[in-house]
């Protein structure tokens, strides 16, 4: 049944859960989110150092005969990044419900560009004293900065940094719709059902420049979350899961499709039906994550969970040039998998000393920064008038 819609009055950061458009009251934070978005970074770290062919140089040999055994599942592993975008269509929605434009720019400001910064700054650091990696001038590190490198066709100092640009895409389509007014039911199912459309219609129109922006490929599965936030907010409806289905066709065309080219990447057979069934299986641990209910996970359990999720981001960050510095150390002089561990247990310290030392003492100054200095804009142009033709267009 779908519910009336009345935005909040405001809505806390990350993933909190709100007093929404519902009338339900959910108390705390969506924990299992957090657990979920932890697993992700592991498995893509788990696919960076045991299945791509990068690798390899690092280890002597290709990682599927390094790890057999262990390679016949992380070879799925990019399937985080997919679901990855699934939860931020989720959370991005439920984070800017009740939030005006100062307030979304502010509060992904805040989130994203501490953590990042710090990660450019010591993967600098660390090309210095590594001849592997990415090794990239100071003018490509000053660029890098801008968490946009790849418009300008500087590559990116680390592997996933790629990925950070499609979300900041997908920022950018929310604040349009933001600056139509609050996030009501239609404007998020119109959203949801007419992005990845135009994306596809721009690909099959080989209209590059709108393929760049819209990014098809991916455009699905913000979408798939974007439906399951309004199916979490106002409640399904057969709109929303007859958008959904069609939402999830798509997934299943993209994700057969990036199979293939895993096959290629790879060397080794990506089957397109597990690759489907386990695309499908993330957006079931998606829309679980949702159902709290009534049973309040014990304290430890909550607390646990939360750090999980704010070591996420930065391990997701540093974890590819760090991993592979020390997987090239540490290879030929130990054991496969102590390399491993050890490759994994720096992305974690360094994680630990990111958000800690950085995004803790830095990151809500930073968002009350930026929201003060677009208010103090806004406030501005609207004394000298330019704004009131925009409020008239809403109104």
């Amino acid at each position: 049944m779908t519910r009336r819609y009345s935005p909040p009055a405001k809505t806390p950061e990350a993933t909190y859960a709100t007093t929404g458009s519902t009338g339900r009251k959910t108390s705390g934070r969506l924990v299992a989110i957090d657990g979920l978005r932890f697993v992700a970074a592991a498995a893509v770290l788990l696919y960076h150092f045991t299945a791509t062919t990068s690798v390899s140089g690092y280890w002597g040999v290709n990682p599927v005969h390094a790890f057999p055994l262990l390679n016949e599942f992380t070879r799925y592993g990019w399937l985080a990044v997919e679901l990855f975008f699934m939860i931020s269509g989720f959370v991005i929605l439920l984070t800017s419900d009740g939030r005006g434009i100062a307030g979304f720019i502010a509060s992904r400001v805040g989130r994203l560009f501490p953590a990042y910064w710090a990660c450019v700054v010591l993967t600098a650091g660390l090309q210095q004293v590594w001849s592997g990696g990415r090794q990239a001038s100071l003018t490509e590190t000053l660029v890098n900065l801008t968490m946009v490198q790849d418009l300008f066709q500087v590559t990116g100092l680390q592997v996933v940094f790629w990925t950070l640009l499609v979300e900041l895409k997908f920022y950018l389509l929310v604040l349009v719709v933001l600056a139509l007014g609050p996030l009501t039911r239609n404007r998020v199912l119109a959203f949801a059902a007419i992005w990845p459309l135009a994306g596809w219609a721009a690909q099959a129109l080989g209209a590059q420049w709108l393929v760049d922006w819209l990014v098809p490929n991916y455009a699905p599965y913000f979408a798939v979350g974007m439906l399951l936030f309004l199916a979490y907010r106002d409640g399904f409806d057969l709109v929303t899961g007859l958008i959904l289905v069609g939402s999830l066709g798509l997934c299943v065309m993209r994700v057969v499709d990036a199979a293939g080219r895993a096959s290629d990447l790879q060397g080794v057979l990506v089957s397109p039906f597990v690759a489907a069934a386990i695309m499908l299986a993330c957006v079931v641990a998606v829309w679980a994550t949702t159902l709290q209910g009534k049973v309040r996970p014990p304290g430890r359990l909550v607390a646990a969970l939360g750090t999980a999720g704010a070591l996420t981001y930065p391990i997701y960050l540093v974890h590819t040039q760090f991993g592979y510095a020390v997987i090239d150390l540490l290879a030929h002089q130990t054991t496969r998998t102590v390399a491993l561990f050890a490759a994994g247990a720096l992305s974690v310290v360094l994680a630990v000393a990111i958000h800690y030392g950085v995004e803790r003492p830095t990151s809500a100054r930073l968002r009350r920064a930026v929201q003060a200095g677009l208010l103090r804009c806004s406030d501005a142009l609207r004394s000298r008038g330019l704004m009131r033709a925009w409020d008239d267009i809403r109104t």
